[in-house]
């Protein structure tokens, strides 16, 4: 799983990854010192949107 967002300009998803070896696997570029980068179609992957329940205490 990859943190995803859409680029505003190519409006392609834009996944990124701090894990190094997976990035390399993946044909990630290296964008920042330690962050990896990919742009995608959309058709390209499946998004899976994560919900945690929380309280106020």
């Amino acid at each position: 799983m990859f943190p995803a967002s859409e680029e505003r300009r190519t409006g392609k998803v834009l996944l990124d990854t701090t894990n190094t070896e997976l990035a390399k696997k993946m044909g990630f570029e290296r964008t920042d010192k330690y962050m990896y980068s990919k742009s995608v179609e959309w058709d390209e992957v499946k998004i899976i949107e994560e919900r945690k329940p929380y309280t106020l205490d």
